[in-house]
């Protein structure tokens, strides 16, 4: 089955030959030395001097982690989509007041959108972005996000889970105070492992935070980095070794400029397949994500049948999601993929369309 999902998505050969090796503590020194050099990588590609921490979790747990180590009181939520609905969610689920900025199904957040609800919002502590939501397809124009939330004085949290590796993210230069993902996207490594960095003012919030919980305290997660013992708990140290060696491989292949290069090039052959084939996308132009496609089904046809077929042949899509499942299917490009994938990949789909 070649895998156009998005997430998980297929591993690189090397990553799983780097995972299968034997296990050893994570107390120990070959753990350790793995650990820091992996912070470093990550420092290093996400062009920040801030901490970076790898919980045992999934995205969701750094999403939580946002939300009880920094927000006392209330946050607001950029929604464009499911994702964004469930960073709301987590943060009224954990008690807090959340203001949505909900733009039509489709349509980015604008920063004259955040201005406006921040001016009328000034209690809110801090700004939720979903960089790139899968569910529809859609990035958002994140760098004039993140400065106007800092133009009021927010903090600033990104679910980055499918953008982080996929695209260009400055972590400094754009004031991101807590920028997550996961290993199973645009790494092309098995889930399990939550990336995210964490500037210096989300540490003081959650010092002064109070009934934060303790698998995701920000600060116990920060004693521990500057002990040199790396994680408060057992680490998923098979991911940890995968992802460390994509990031190598990164930098031999010609570093992150081409990693995102190849994203685009990826996404550019299956957007322009797709529209040959007489499909449109379901986001408003310009603002499609370059690590997944979410395409509209043709008249006539669901996009669970579309997904179904093409899975008999071998290739397996990702369907619609939450209000789109019907409407939609979505194509992925992250993780290991060969352009010949995609051409066959697109063949199939002409074939699936002509027999409906």
């Amino acid at each position: 089955m070649k895998l156009f999902t998005v997430g998980p998505v297929a591993c690189y050969p090397e990553v799983l030959e780097e995972m299968g090796r034997q296990m050893y503590s994570h107390r120990s020194k070959e753990y350790l030395q793995l650990h820091y050099e992996t912070v470093e990588l990550l420092q290093r590609f996400l062009e920040t001097e801030n901490q970076v921490f790898l919980f045992s979790s999934t995205g969701s747990g750094f999403m939580e982690a946002c939300v009880r180590n920094c927000v006392e009181r209330s946050i607001l939520c950029c929604v464009n989509g499911s994702f964004g609905k469930r960073f709301a969610t987590v943060a009224a689920s954990n008690g807090r007041e959340v203001v949505k900025v909900e733009p039509p199904l489709g349509e980015p957040t604008t920063p004259e959108m955040l201005d406006e609800a921040l001016r009328q919002h000034p209690e809110v502590e801090a700004v939720a972005i979903t960089h790139n939501e899968t569910s529809v397809g859609l990035i958002n124009p994140l760098r004039d996000l993140a400065a106007v939330a800092k133009e009021h004085g927010k903090l600033v949290f990104v679910d980055a889970v499918s953008s982080m590796g996929g695209t260009e993210i400055k972590v400094d230069e754009w004031g991101l105070d807590v920028c997550f993902s996961s290993s199973q996207k645009c790494f092309g490594v098995p889930p399990g492992l939550a990336i995210g960095s964490v500037s210096e003012e989300a540490l003081e919030r959650s010092e002064e935070m109070r009934n934060k919980g303790w698998y995701f305290d920000f600060k116990l997660w920060e004693r521990y980095h500057r002990e040199g013992r790396g994680t408060p708990m057992t680490s998923v140290i098979p991911q940890v070794a995968g992802l460390n060696r994509i990031l190598k491989l990164i930098e031999e292949w010609g570093g992150k400029r081409w990693y995102f290069d190849l994203y685009l090039r990826r996404n550019r052959r299956i957007r322009e397949g797709v529209e040959r084939l007489g499909l449109s996308l379901f986001p408003k132009r310009g603002y499609e994500s370059p690590t997944v496609s979410c395409i509209n089904a043709p008249e006539g046809v669901d996009g669970p049948t579309i997904y179904q077929r093409m899975r008999e042949r071998g290739f397996e899509l990702a369907q619609g999601y939450g209000a789109l499942k019907k409407r939609t299917f979505r194509i992925g490009n992250m993780g290991y993929m060969e352009f010949r994938d995609i051409d066959l990949m697109l063949e199939a789909l002409k074939e699936t369309l002509e027999s409906l």
